[in-house]
């Protein structure tokens, strides 16, 4: 017997869909970490920060920063504030998933609790069901082949055209459908 049998099946899901939410935003992180690495050594990125940044907030400015500087990469500034503006929201509700201490009401539904920042004698809450978590962490996975398509094509690694037709092979062999080129999708 583990300490997790203890815990009542609807529990088990909570933590479940914790850890998947978890591990797709470390996808997000890892997939954000090659295009500030390759912002860095490609594209003058040194000039704005002697070592690529690590904490999300500051990767965020920072490929900001590299793509507004560089002409070739300007282009891409629109995508890039979608994707980026994804991350942030889905960044918000990993911190809240995995940094706060939880009430669940029923089998769908908990609140979220954790000190305030502003006053660290108070608390704030933050209300989710089981169902915005999952989807959050699918999200995730989404973005994480969003941001691999966004940095092929921003960084000329590929063409489009290349990158359509191995995403097409992919897809077909898992069943996912490819995602669009638009930044409104």
């Amino acid at each position: 017997m583990t300490g997790m049998d203890t815990f009542p099946e609807d529990e088990k899901r909570w933590f479940m869909y914790i850890g998947y939410l978890a591990q797709n935003w470390a996808g997000v992180e890892t997939t954000l970490d090659g295009i500030v690495r390759q912002l860095h050594v490609h594209h003058g990125g040194h000039k704005f920060e002697p070592t690529p940044p690590y904490a999300f907030k500051r990767k965020r400015t920072f490929i900001r920063k590299a793509f507004a500087d560089r002409p070739e990469l300007a282009e891409h500034i629109g995508w890039l504030e979608t994707l980026l503006d994804t991350a942030t929201r889905l960044a918000d509700i990993r911190h809240w998933a995995l940094h706060s201490g939880w009430v669940t009401e029923g089998a769908e539904n908990v609140t979220l609790n954790r000190y305030s920042k502003d006053d660290p004698l108070k608390w704030e809450h933050h209300k989710l069901t089981l169902d915005e978590l999952y989807a959050a962490g699918v999200e995730c996975a989404g973005l994480v082949l969003m941001l691999t398509w966004f940095g092929q094509v921003a960084f000329g690694i590929v063409t489009k055209e290349q990158l359509i037709e191995s995403l097409g092979e992919l897809s077909g062999k898992f069943g996912a459908p490819l995602p669009s080129d638009d930044p409104t999708d």
